[in-house]
């Protein structure tokens, strides 16, 4: 590979391109001091990656630019372009012929080309590495360069042996590796201190998860066995409801029977007692027609009497009618008295009558009485007899059972008396084993005490310690979340603060060329004002976009920043001149009406902070605004200042100068410019103050834990001595229960005995009590015997006496009964002559009417009366016939009416039967349907509680929940379910989520871990091959370079000596290299005392030396032979020839030597003031050129 062709344009004095074409060999570039030939080698260095502008013989990269002359206006870019033949694959690419392009502007901007192909720098020093050609290697040496490599220090030097050696590529990735892996430590220090931080929260997570796991798991097997309980409650009650619809219906269907029949009885009842009724009526009619007839049969009669009588005297008295009727007048008279005389009898018969009816009464009821109370006085006697009897001859059995009883006793007593003496001695014995054995338990439980009290006291401890320690871990992982959030919006913050975010593009762009391109911007509006938190939205309002307005020093600096936007496009923006701003206020006497308004806040521009130096500037923006407390005020103090300034709310609100109003609602900004940077300050402050309260909670958490740590140990020492202390007490207890069952079985012996001594005791007491008892008894019943026996004689006695009192009282009452009958009879035959006489007396009265009205027609009458006997005599045969016919029809009514009587009580009975039977089943009807609506509200409840609560059907949770125990197991169990849920306590559902979460971090940051150590260790064996391959190709280069340098030096010296020195041989990767060097005839010294030309050529020495042990493809030399003489020049331009074989040189020089071994000379010329230009020389013209 070599160097084909160089193209330089805008390079510093190379003003117009210029192209130079090299062929392998020696190239010089020659021409006077000052002329730019220098600047080729630095057009070299530039393409091939050079950063720094001093390496360039400049103070930025700026410099590099032709920046004008006298005639000549500055460019605005640089480029340099650098061709190479390729043809021996030299460079690592897939072309014959490669092309570097670099090129620079102004604005700083740069753009890399590789075959006109847009590249990274990092491309083009990655093409040229270990190559020889790059920034750091010995293919460009100057003057510099040559002084740079005798002066600098050995461990600087040694960059050029590297080079030689080819270990740049492997230390660049050295470095690369160290740099990834210091990010590796980086990353593996971030993820070990979360892994900290989420080891302190997986176990709490994990317990969390696991009770939550084990609470959704019960609580799953909790709702199958109550969804199963359900079921089979709604199973039952389907039963029970099927059972009581049933008995239901049966119970329906046998009230309707018997209501029906009811309904018929009541219904025949009903009937019954109609007819009752009718018959009633029927007889109290047939009673009064019966009457009737009666009277009128008598009055038959006695008309029959009296017209026999009056014919018997018609002949007689028909002369002597005035006589008659003097003798009716008379009888009637008679009659009068009698009738009065009747009546008075009758009424003494009524009364006797009465008195001996209630005479009959009485006597009967005697009769009666006296007889039942003899009976039963008599029969009771004759039972308390027999009972008596009885209850001898129990007394007497009861007698022989006890005085067997009271024998066996005995024998018992002897016997128990026997076994209590041997109890007494073996009592003894296990008292003395018992006191032994609590002795010892006594001592066991106090040591179980003190290890219990210890054990309680530091778990108390551990408990508070773990309370505080979970109060802190949660305290902690809170604190972490708030850090991260504040750390975010910390970031977001700057990161909005540094790119300024929220201001236009056009004012972004300025405030971004500021420090390099325009120096004469000074701010923002907004960067330069400080507004209090409550003032925010009212300044935003009263400056508007003017919070992006520029401020820049001079109109100058406005103009040249307009002219940048412009230039570069880059959009538009507002400046203001601080040189040429004035203020404007509203003087006092304006603010005199509105000052004690109660809605004044102030001026703008005097509730805000700025320097003071910008007084006009932020005057002259909010000099004219006031700023009132709300809209109302705003309104009140506008008026009062005629509408001339804005009034501007807290809020945000305006009232326009001219009176128009703006307002509404405004959107909320994430960070506005004026809150922006006290928002940040605020949010340091905090994340300042939170890193510090978590770094000591991170303290104290450590601490907790480590304290837990050692609490816990002791717990379990504790824990383990208890289990020993307890194992033993319980052994001690067992042997004192076993002792204490033995006492207590022998106690019960004891007990049993005493109960029995006790016992045969009172039984004998009892017996001997008893026999005295029933021998007294005995002789009591045997005396109750005898007076009963007494007492039954003398009754059957009396009873003899009743029963003939009993006959004189039936004979009594027989004669009483005949004489009631017989005064009945004659009352009743005195009321009905009472009746006939006052018939009669009416008679008497009709009769001696028609007597004196007829008495000059008796004659005729008689006749009459003769010929109507025969009709009367048939009328009084009818009226007989008709009142026994009367008669026979009431007796069989009466009957007939008393039958009825005995069948509506009869049927009566039967109906009050039938309607309890009726109320039975209407109680067991409603009970039943109690019952069943009961069950149907239980069965709804049920079935609404499977579908509301679980979202389940009857048969769908019978299908998937079937009761596999019995329904009291399941209750039973549903209760210890839920008693465990209790237990469980307050239990963290999302535990299990945040467990999975944090658990996934923690495994997926596990993973990383492994995989970041894995890769530390990667790279450190990568690092340790690398150091292994440097160390290995450093030390062979080094050996060969220091050959060559010997024998080079001797070469070009023409004797003397020298020699390369590694200042630390045990370390080849960090050692320097000494030059020692004794030019002929001097002594070996440091390279400081040599001359300006030995140092030169003992640089040159050592540059040959690196090309015999590795050639590089082409090589520049600035003038490194300016400070030698003729003869070592001719000497270097012979190694230059020498060398061109293998290595292709380009020689800016001004030395003949130099010059006549050339293959090719350019020469430079400044023929116009500042500007180089190239021009092709021959050798003869060389002296002209380098001498003018």
């Amino acid at each position: 590979m070599f160097l084909k062709r160089l193209e330089v344009v805008g390079f510093k004095s190379f003003a117009e391109k210029i192209g130079i074409d090299f062929v392998p060999g020696v190239t010089a570039v020659v021409g006077p001091n000052g002329s730019g030939k220098s600047n080729i080698s630095d057009s070299i260095r530039w393409v091939l990656g050079e950063q720094s502008a001093k390496s360039l013989r400049g103070a930025k990269m700026e410099d590099i630019i032709f920046a004008g002359s006298d005639s000549r206006k500055p460019l605005n870019f640089a480029e340099v372009t650098l061709v190479l033949d390729n043809e021996d694959n030299h460079l690592s690419v897939d072309y014959t012929e490669v092309s570097v392009t670099r090129r620079v502007y102004r604005s700083g901007d740069s753009e890399y080309q590789i075959n006109k192909q847009t590249c990274r720098l990092k491309d083009i020093i990655d093409l040229f590495l270990d190559s020889g050609l790059g920034r750091e290697a010995y293919s460009i040496i100057g003057q510099g360069k040559v002084e740079e490599i005798l002066s600098s220090k050995s461990e600087d030097r040694r960059v050029i042996f590297e080079e030689a050696a080819g270990v740049l590529k492997y230390k660049t990735r050295k470095v690369k590796a160290e740099k990834r892996l210091s990010e590796t430590q980086e990353n593996l220090n971030r993820v070990e201190d979360i892994l900290y931080e989420l080891e302190g929260q997986v176990e709490p997570l994990q317990i969390q998860s696991s009770i939550a796991k084990e609470y959704l798991e019960k609580k799953e097997q909790l709702q199958e066995i109550e969804i199963a309980l359900l079921v089979h409650q709604i199973t039952e009650l389907h039963k029970k409801w099927t059972e009581e619809k049933e008995a239901l219906i049966v119970y329906r269907e046998k009230q309707e029977v018997q209501a029906e029949k009811v309904e018929k009885m009541e219904g025949n009842l009903e009937h019954v007692r109609d007819r009752s009724k009718q018959l009633q009526y029927d007889l109290n009619q047939l009673q009064e027609e019966l009457l009737m007839t009666s009277e009128s049969l008598e009055k038959a009669e006695g008309r029959k009497r009296l017209y026999k009588e009056q014919l018997k005297h018609a002949s007689e008295n028909i002369e002597s009618l005035t006589k008659s009727i003097i003798d009716k007048e008379a009888q009637l008279q008679k009659m009068e008295m009698a009738s009065q005389e009747s009546e008075s009898s009758l009424k003494k018969e009524k009364a006797l009558l009465m008195e001996l009816t209630n005479k009959v009464k009485e006597k009967e009821q005697l009769l009666k009485e006296s007889e039942e109370d003899v009976h039963e006085i008599l029969e009771q006697s004759k039972g308390d007899y027999i009972e008596i009897l009885n209850e001898g001859a129990s007394v007497r059995n009861e007698k022989r059972y006890l005085e067997e009883q009271h024998r066996q006793q005995s024998e018992k007593t002897k016997r128990l008396h026997t076994e209590n003496e041997e109890l007494l001695s073996i009592r003894e014995k296990l008292e003395d084993k018992w006191k032994e054995a609590n002795e010892t338990l006594i001592e066991a439980q106090d040591v179980m005490s003190h290890l219990t009290d210890r054990y309680r006291q530091q778990k108390s401890k551990w408990e508070t310690k773990k309370n505080t320690f979970n109060q802190k871990e949660s305290k902690l992982y809170e604190a972490y979340q708030w850090l991260q959030k504040l750390k975010s919006k910390k970031e977001v913050l700057e990161e909005m603060e540094s790119d300024f975010s929220g201001f236009f593009q056009g004012v972004k762009e300025i405030l971004k060329a500021r420090e390099n391109q325009l120096p004469g911007v000074v701010g923002a509006v907004a960067e330069l004002v400080v507004v209090p938190k409550d003032y925010e939205a009212a300044m935003e309002t009263a400056l508007g976009a003017s919070m992006q307005h520029v401020v820049v020093k001079t109109e100058s600096d406005a103009r040249m920043a307009i002219q940048f936007l412009k230039r570069n496009r880059l959009g538009r923006a507002t400046f203001l001149p601080h040189s040429v701003l004035k203020a404007r206020e509203i003087n006092d006497y304006q603010l005199q009406p509105i000052k004690k308004d109660s809605g004044f806040v102030g001026v703008a521009a005097t509730l805000i902070n700025f320097d003071q130096s910008y007084h006009n500037i932020f005057w002259n923006l909010l000099g004219h605004v006031i700023i009132a407390s709300d809209l109302e005020a705003a309104n009140r103090i506008a008026a009062k200042l005629s509408y001339r300034y804005r009034v501007v709310t807290l809020e945000g609100d305006v009232v326009n100068a001219g009176g128009s109003m703006t307002g509404g609602s405004m959107k909320q900004k994430q960070a506005p410019l004026l809150g922006r940077k006290r928002e940040l300050e605020e949010v340091a402050a905090k994340y300042e103050s939170m890193e510090k309260s978590t770094l000591q909670l991170e303290q104290q958490v450590k601490q907790l834990k480590h304290e837990m740590a050692e609490s816990e140990e002791e717990l379990e020492q504790l824990r383990l001595k208890g289990e020993e202390a307890r194992s033993k007490e319980q052994e001690l207890k067992a042997n004192k229960k076993e002792i204490e069952l033995e006492q207590k079985s022998m106690e019960d012996r004891f007990l049993r005995y005493d109960r029995e001594q006790n016992s045969f005791m009172d039984e004998e007491k009892r017996i001997q009590t008893r026999i005295k008892e029933l021998e007294q008894k005995e002789i009591t019943l045997e005396k109750q015997r005898n007076e009963l026996e007494q007492q039954i004689k003398q009754l059957e006695e009396k009873l003899a006496q009743k029963q003939s009192s009993k006959e004189r009282l039936v004979e009594q009452l027989t004669k009483e009964q005949i004489e009631l009958a017989t005064l009945k009879e004659r009352y009743t035959n005195k009321n009905q002559e009472n009746i006939r006489i006052e018939q009669e007396k009416e008679h008497l009265h009709s009769e001696l009417m028609e007597l004196k009205e007829q008495a000059q027609f008796i004659q005729q009458e008689m006749t009459n009366r003769t010929t109507g006997e025969g009709s009367l005599e048939q009328q009084i045969d009818e009226n007989r016939k008709g009142k026994e016919r009367l008669a026979q029809k009431l007796s069989q009514m009466q009957e007939e009416r008393m039958q009825l009587d005995e069948r509506y009580t009869s049927l009566e009975a039967q109906l009050k039967e039938n309607q309890a039977s009726l109320t039975y089943l209407i109680s067991q009807v409603q009970s039943k349907e109690v019952k069943v609506n009961r069950y149907d509200v239980e069965l709804d409840n049920g079935l609404t509680q499977l579908r509301e609560e679980y979202e389940l059907s009857y048969e769908a949770a019978k299908h998937q929940y079937p009761l596999l125990i019995e329904a009291e197991e399941a209750a039973t169990k549903v209760k210890l379910i839920k008693l465990s849920i209790e237990e469980l306590g307050t239990v963290n559902l999302g535990a299990i989520e945040e467990y999975e979460r944090v658990k996934e971090r923690f495994d997926f940051l596990k993973v990383q871990q492994d995989d970041l150590l894995s890769a530390k260790s990667t790279l450190h064996d990568v690092i340790n091959e690398m150091d292994l391959e440097m160390t290995k190709r450093f030390e062979q280069s080094f050996v060969q370079i220091r050959s060559h340098f010997q024998v080079v030096f001797k070469e070009l010296f023409g004797g003397g000596e020298a020699d390369l020195v590694l200042t630390t041989p045990d370390d080849l990767l960090m050692t320097g290299v000494e030059i020692v060097a004794r030019p002929p005839g001097k002594k070996r010294q440091n390279l400081a005392l040599l001359s300006g030309g030995e140092r030169a050529l003992t640089a040159i020495a050592l540059l040959f030396a690196i090309l015999k042990v590795r050639p590089v493809p082409f090589c520049v030399l600035d003038e490194v032979e300016a400070a030698l003489d003729e003869a070592n020049v001719s000497r270097f331009a012979h190694f230059l020839k020498d060398f061109s074989s293998e290595t292709q040189f380009i020689v800016i020089t001004h030395r003949k030597g130099t010059m006549e071994e050339a293959d090719v000379l350019y020469g430079i010329t400044m023929q116009e003031s500042g500007v180089s230009r190239l021009v092709s020389v021959k050798l003869e013209e060389t002296k002209e050129l380098v001498g003018s």
